[in-house]
């Protein structure tokens, strides 16, 4: 009788740390753009259903047969805002092998920290969700079952495996990149209607993605949340699997253009284009975010260098990802780096305001444990009492020893974090 009550003890415990439910639909093969489906004259068309129902698209995003170099990526695109998919572009990685099941990711890389993005749920016409921090190998046991996608700031260990286009691999672009950002969803997935500060280049290695792109002027249309004011990124809350459009009457009139990638595509969205993304199947990706800057240096871009397969770690990063956080890729500013980091904040505008550097700055000493300086005081530091925002003349112009004081306020989190020694640092990053 005993060992029939501990057999049966053990089928439950077995049973009740199995996962229950069903594994998400991989089917790819969703139809884009919709059909409009003509409704009543009461019900505007569209109403309760996702973005892209309300009206028509206006084209397609151009296409570009494989992959432009920095320099033509500049002018034709960057510089004129201009967004584009590059066709097959990325082909040649050995990731397209490796990482094709999950059982290579968890055995490798189970036991590093990522960040997902999980659904909380909606009230009235807005949507919330939540940002979690866990382990790889917790994310790839649930995914297929729950309505989660990876959404972060690519850890510094799988850097090694990540192609890098060559588009940003010399000038200026390769010189002001942001970060690189993983995506891993399984299923159909959506994003909020998003917009970034920086150019968007965003590669798919597996499963397929919609894209939804619409100027920024058309923003206030779905309730757009501003990063910080007159800023070029932000979201809207609403839930864009289902519009109302009968309240937010102006959708209907948004124009809009579209893609679909596939496997060894690349979509480059300008800084500011509001974009929403659909995933199918089992989807990863990788996004670059590349700084605006106003001109373009060539500087590298005449040697052989696309000879051979390049990965994101042989670029220079200004923001990575370690010990479950997002943090600076360079942890030992001085005068010269510090200045690089403010023009790379300020783009290609001509001022930056206080409340941009309090962003930056709240994100850059996230690592600290103790209470820091308020960035209203770091920011009179370095542009006196009472200034609003800085212009770039004044970054430019500021003293070395203002820089140097305010750099060791950057770095003294970093002192007493556990992070691996760098075996090298990149070139910007010894400045």
């Amino acid at each position: 009788m005993e060992t029939i009550f501990v057999f049966t003890c053990l089928i439950f415990i077995d049973l009740a740390s199995a996962k229950i439910g069903f594994v998400k639909d991989l089917n790819m093969d969703a139809e884009f753009p919709p059909q409009i489906i003509k409704a009543n004259r009461r019900i505007p068309d569209g109403h309760l259903r996702p973005l892209g129902y309300q009206g028509s698209p206006l084209a397609p995003v151009e296409d570009y047969e494989g992959i432009p170099d920095a320099k033509e990526l500049y002018y034709d695109y960057a510089s004129k805002w201009k967004p584009v998919v590059f066709r097959d572009s990325i082909t040649e990685s050995p990731i397209f092998n490796t990482w094709e099941k999950d059982d290579y990711l968890k055995k490798k890389y189970g036991h590093l920290n990522i960040s997902v993005i999980t659904r909380k749920g909606a009230k009235k016409d807005y949507l919330y969700r939540e940002r979690q921090t866990m382990k790889l190998k917790k994310f790839l046991a649930e995914y297929m079952y729950e309505d989660w996608y990876l959404a972060g700031t690519v850890p510094h260990d799988m850097m090694h495996e990540l192609p890098l286009p060559k588009c940003v691999q010399c000038g200026t672009i390769a010189n002001y990149l942001q970060e690189a950002e993983l995506w891993m969803s399984s299923g159909g997935t959506s994003s909020m209607l998003h917009s970034h500060e920086d150019h968007n280049l965003h590669c798919v290695l597996f499963g397929r993605r919609d894209f939804i792109l619409i100027e920024n002027k058309h923003k206030s249309a779905f309730a757009f949340k501003d990063e910080y004011p007159n800023s070029v990124a932000g979201h809207s809350p609403l839930d864009m699997e289902m519009i109302n459009a009968l309240k937010y009457t102006k959708i209907a009139n948004v124009p809009w253009t579209w893609s679909t990638l596939h496997q060894g595509d690349c979509i480059f969205i300008p800084a500011g284009y509001l974009h929403q993304v659909r995933s199918y199947g089992r989807s990863i990706s990788v996004t670059i975010l590349i700084t605006p800057t106003p001109e373009f240096d060539d500087a590298g871009c005449k040697k052989k260098q696309f000879t051979k397969i390049k990965t994101l770690s042989d670029a220079a990063f200004m923001w990575t990802f370690e010990e479950g956080k997002r943090v600076l890729t360079n942890w030992k500013l001085n005068a010269e780096s510090l200045r690089y980091i403010l023009l790379a904040q300020i783009r290609s505008e001509d001022i930056m305001p206080i409340e941009q550097f309090t962003i930056f700055y709240t994100q850059a000493m996230v690592v600290s444990d103790e209470e820091v300086l308020p960035a209203a005081t770091v920011f009179a530091m370095l542009f006196d009492v009472g200034k609003r925002e800085a212009t770039r003349r004044e970054i430019t112009e500021l003293s070395t020893e203002k820089l140097n004081r305010v750099a060791a306020i950057f770095n003294k989190p970093y002192e007493k974090s556990p992070r691996k020694k760098r075996d090298h640092l990149h070139a910007h990053e010894e400045l």
